[in-house]
C-alpha cells in the first residue's frame, strides 16, 4: 500500500506482501567490560503469532553526502513490537525526522518514552550497527549519544561497526566535553557516562553480531571503494515475521546475493545510470568501483527477488529525481520504491 508524501508531515506506509576523572580510554573500557559479559536476553525467543504490530522500517535519513533538499544523512531504523529499535548508521540530521511521528496519528511507530503524549524522547535509540565509517553515515553520532542522554536515557549506546569505530565515539566524547561538562554539573540527569558509546569493533569476516528475543542480526562485507575486507559491510536482521537486508554503500558483490537470500525486504543503494554518465571518467570509475547503478540494482533485485525493493542512499548525480525511479521501473518489473525520509515499511 502506498500513501503519498507531500508534505515534511505527511507519512508514507509501503507494506511488502510477506508474511570525568576517568581518561576516555578508561571509561570505555569499564563500560565495555560491564556489558561484554552480560548475554543478551536469548532465552525466549518470540514467535510471529506473538507480535502484536508487525516489524517495521523507518527510513529516518536517506541521503548522501550530496546535499539533498529534505534528506537527511544515511539513518535506518527497524522496529519490532513497537518495542526494540535497531538503528543502522547515522547520517546528519537523521533525529530531526523522528520529530514527525510526534503528530497525531503517529505515535505508534516508534515506542512510547514519555508521560507527555505529545512529546518523545528518544532514548529508545540505544543500539547502532554502522555499516562503514564514510562521514555521511557517522556526522549523527554526536546526536545520538547527546541529545538521547540528555533528554534522559540513563544508559550508554551500545554500537557495532568496523575497526576504528572507538576511535570515533572516543573522539566525539572529548570533542563535546565542555557540552558535558555543563550538563553534568547543571542539569537533573544521570551522572555517569550514558554519554557515550559501547563499541564492538567487527572483524574481517563478523557473521552473527547481536541476538535477543526479537532478532538475529549479522554482518557480512559488501565492496565500497578502497575500503578493505572488513571495513564496509551489510546487514541481515531476522525478526519474527521477516527478514531485511540493508545492503550499506556498495558495487555489486556475491557476497551480498549470498546474504540477501531470502529477503523481504531489501534496502539497497542506488545510483542513476544517467546522471552517472554525464561525470568526467575518472569520477564515473570511482563511483562504479563503488556503488550500484540501476541497471545492476535490478540484476540483483532479480537474483534475490525480495518482496519489497527499496532504493536508499539515491545518488541522483544531477540527474532530476523522477529518473532514477524510472531507469529501475524500465529494467525491473518487481516491486519498487525509492524511500524518502520518514517512510515506514511493513
Amino acid at each position: 500500500m502506498y500513501t503519498s508524501l507531500s508534505s515534511n508531515l505527511n507519512l508514507r506506509v509501503v507494506r511488502a506482501t510477506c508474511g570525568f576523572a576517568l581518561t576516555l580510554t578508561t571509561v570505555s573500557a569499564l563500560l565495555l567490560a560491564a556489558t561484554s559479559s552480560q548475554a543478551d536476553d536469548t532465552s525466549q525467543q518470540i514467535s510471529a503469532e506473538e507480535l502484536q504490530v508487525p516489524t517495521r522500517v523507518v527510513t529516518l535519513g536517506t541521503g548522501t553526502p550530496s546535499i539533498d533538499a529534505g534528506r537527511a544523512g544515511t539513518a535506518t531504523a527497524v522496529i519490532v513490537n513497537q518495542d526494540q529499535v535497531y538503528l543502522f548508521d547515522a547520517g546528519s540530521g537523521f533525529m530531526q525526522t523522528l520529530g514527525r511521528f510526534e503528530a497525531e496519528g503517529k505515535r505508534d511507530i516508534f515506542p512510547a518514552t514519555s508521560p507527555n503524549p505529545n512529546a518523545m524522547l528518544p532514548t529508545f535509540l540505544d543500539k547502532l550497527f554502522l555499516t562503514h565509517l564514510d562521514s555521511d553515515h557517522i556526522l549523527g553520532i554526536p546526536a545520538l549519544l547527546l541529545r538521547g542522554w540528555v533528554l534522559e536515557r540513563d544508559h550508554p549506546v551500545r554500537i557495532w561497526g568496523p575497526a576504528g569505530t572507538r576511535t570515533v565515539v572516543d573522539g566525539v566524547v572529548e570533542a563535546y566535553q565542555p557540552d558535558i561538562q555543563h550538563r553534568l554539573g547543571s542539569l537533573p540527569i544521570s551522572k555517569e557516562a550514558p554519554y557515550t558509546g559501547i563499541v564492538e569493533e567487527l572483524g574481517s569476516d563478523p557473521g552473527t553480531v547481536y541476538q535477543d528475543r526479537y532478532v538475529t542480526i549479522s554482518a557480512f562485507n559488501v565492496d565500497h571503494g578502497n575500503w578493505a575486507q572488513g571495513k564496509a559491510y551489510g546487514y541481515r536482521i531476522e525478526a519474527p515475521d521477516k527478514t531485511i537486508v540493508i545492503s550499506g554503500d556498495t558495487r555489486p558483490t556475491p557476497n551480498l546475493l549470498e546474504h540477501a537470500k531470502g529477503a523481504d525486504i531489501l534496502l539497497h543503494e542506488v545510483m542513476s545510470v544517467a546522471g552517472m554518465e554525464t561525470m568526467s571518467e575518472d569520477w564515473q570509475h570511482y563511483m562504479l568501483d563503488a556503488h550500484t547503478t540501476t541497471r545492476q540494482l535490478a540484476d540483483i533485485a532479480r537474483e534475490i527477488d525480495p518482496e519489497l525493493l527499496v532504493m536508499i542512499h539515491p545518488l541522483f548525480l544531477g540527474a532530476p529525481e523522477e529518473t532514477l525511479l524510472e531507469e529501475m521501473q524500465a529494467v525491473y518489473d518487481g516491486n519498487v520504491t525509492l524511500a524518502d525520509d520518514g517512510d515506514v515499511f511493513e
